[in-house]
This record gives structure tokens, sequence and C-alpha cells, in this order.
């Protein structure tokens, strides 16, 4: 092979590279929609030219220009959607906290503007947001999925075949954990919350000219608030236990597309 064959099939395997990389970080939660395109795309790039130099060499059929190119290219993003997807289900936990938790403490009404996703959040539900994803990254769950970014170059080199179905069963078992430990964690707050609109309802029904109407959403906020304040330490500890599973489960994902 000449220079500038080689040079051709290098840059193909950067190119194809790049598709994957871009694929993760349009996914994935780091670096976040707070980003700006220009960082988005200085790390895919970044990524995609350490990949290429560590990973192994790309297969024959990449070498060469050809319409089966834009098959790998497809192939290469979707494999970087899945990689980014799995990270991003395993930090759904704490969207499902925080929804869980805002719901059942009234405060799912009042919102804000996020002009940065151009919606509507309640402010109780994005700090609890904002808060595990502090978690994640105090536990490095960002050096996790990209360490297995890279190592998905190794695992599936570029150019390899890709068995995409596979990759279903894993993702139902990401979003059913997801659910599971963010209500988990939530239930401490739901209960109190019930237990006190149970409690209230019952004066209410007792004694009606109590109006206890006027004050009882401020009883429901206040109890939830001491509640969720009081076990924020073992929410944030049960948020950690459930992010360092990331690793475990990007390799399940890479086994499954592998086989």
């Amino acid at each position: 092979m000449n220079l500038s064959q080689e040079l051709m099939a290098q840059g193909l395997a950067g190119a194809l590279a790049f598709s994957r990389t871009s694929g993760f970080v349009v996914t994935s939660p780091f670096p976040g929609p707070y980003t700006g395109p220009t960082q988005r795309v200085g790390l895919a790039l970044m990524l995609a030219w350490v990949a290429s130099a560590c990973a192994p060499a790309p297969t024959a059929a990449v070498g060469h220009l050809g319409l089966h190119l834009f098959g790998h290219a497809a192939s290469e993003l979707a494999i970087g959607l899945l990689l980014g997807a799995a990270f991003r289900f395993v930090l759904a936990a704490a969207d499902v906290l925080a929804q869980s938790v805002s719901l059942a403490t009234a405060l799912s009404s009042p919102s804000v503007f996020n002009p940065t996703v151009q919606s509507q959040e309640a402010p109780l539900a994005l700090a609890i947001s904002l808060l595990g994803v502090m978690v994640a990254f105090s536990v490095g769950a960002h050096r996790v999925a990209i360490l297995w970014l890279l190592e998905s170059f190794r695992a599936l080199p570029v150019g390899a075949p890709v068995a995409f179905d596979a990759s279903a069963g894993v993702f139902v078992d990401l979003a059913a954990e997801a659910v599971l430990v963010g209500v988990k964690q939530a239930l401490p707050v739901v209960a109190v919350a019930l237990v006190t609109q149970v409690t209230l309802a019952l004066i209410a029904r007792a004694a009606p000219a109590l109006q206890l109407f006027n004050v009882g959403i401020g009883i429901i906020v206040a109890a939830g608030a001491a509640v969720l304040m009081a076990s924020l330490r073992d929410i944030i500890a049960g948020l950690a236990q459930h992010f360092f599973t990331l690793s475990l489960r990007i390799e399940q994902l890479l086994g499954a597309l592998a086989s």
C-alpha cells in the first residue's frame, strides 16, 4: 500500500470515528445542554483523534471510497447514539426522583422558563435534577462513560458488523432500573406527603368549618421539604450507588452489540 492509500484509509477511519463520537456527544448528558455547539464539536473531534490513535486498525472495507461508507457512517453514528443514551438512561433516575418529589410536595405547578432548553420546568424538579448531575460528576460517571466510548473502538472496531437488535433488552433494563431507583429514593417524601394529605382530608371532613384548604398546601410543602432535607444524605448515597453501575451497563451494551 502506497502513502496516498494509507493516508486515505487513516482519513476515512478518522471520519468514521468522528461519527461515533458525535453520536455520543449528541445523546450523552455530558457535556450537557448548556454547552454550545462549538464546544460539542471540539469534544467530538478530540475524542475521535484519541480513538484513532489508540484503537486497532479498521476493517479492510473502510480503506477505500465507495457507497458502503454511508452504511458504515450510519452504523458508527448509531453506536455513539446508543452509548450516549445508555449514559442518559442511568442519569434518568435523578429526573424520576425530581418529578416524583415535585409532584408529592405540590410544587410542580410553579414553573420557570429555561432559555437553554426552551421549556418550562418546576424549580424544585430542576434543582433536584441538577443535584443528580452533580452527584454523577462527583463519582466520575462522565469519565467512566468517556473511557467506555474509547474502549468501544477495541470491542467494536470501525467497520465491524454490529447487532443493534440485541441492545433492546439492555435499554429495557436501564429504563426499569432508572424508574425503580428514582421512585425508591423519593418514597420517604411521597409517603409523608400522602399521610399529610390524608390527615388533612380527614380533619376537613370532620370539621368543615375550619377551611383547611387555605393552609393545607403550606403544610404539605413544609412537611415534604422537611423530609427531603432530612433524607438528603441517603438520597445522595442512593443515587451515587446507582451511578456506579454505569460501567457494568455499558459493558453489557457493548457485549450485546458485539454478539
